[in-house]
């Protein structure tokens, strides 16, 4: 590398995104959890439309009408609604291409975040209910997916830096 190929990769802004591969495979997943998300947070506030077969250990109904379904008042699936419009937000072909590391730190806090929240629900889920509901199980496999993906990005970028 010459002495001004080296000035221009230097003075070149360092891309957060994780070239084509990250927001291919992020934007299904974030989709997809949006998606759940604003189904979860109908059901809500309208029961009868949850759709979920229940048996002695799958009952969607039992967990997300128990006291653990809310946060200070919040419904959880409306917390998941903001996470994944947020998420989208950070993964926008602008936040991706800023040289601002407030957009890679935001992803990686906010996807570690969410895998925290859902080591707690997950805990609420099996020890407390004895329940697992398969949407929001859907919702978790998601964040962690986006999290590992976070990750992985992050790790790429730290390889590329000499």
């Amino acid at each position: 590398m010459t002495q001004e190929t080296a000035a221009r990769a230097d003075a070149a802004p360092a891309r957060s995104g994780g070239g084509r591969w990250f927001p291919a495979l992020a934007w299904p997943l974030t989709l997809a959890g949006l998606a759940i998300s604003i189904y979860l947070t109908y059901t809500h506030y309208h029961e009868k439309a949850l759709i979920c077969s229940a048996n002695a250990t799958v009952d969607c109904h039992a967990v997300t009408t128990s006291k653990y379904s809310k946060l200070v008042g919040i419904p959880l699936p409306l917390l998941g609604l903001l996470f994944f419009v947020g998420f989208a937000v950070l993964i926008t072909p602008w936040a991706l291409n800023s040289s601002s590391p407030l957009f890679r730190w935001s992803r990686l806090g906010s996807a570690a975040l969410g895998v925290v929240f859902i080591v707690y629900l997950v805990t609420v889920e099996l020890a407390v209910l004895e329940k697992i509901c398969l949407w929001c199980t859907g919702v978790h496999i998601i964040t962690i997916l986006l999290f590992i993906l976070v990750l992985a990005d992050e790790f790429r970028r730290l390889g590329q830096v000499d």
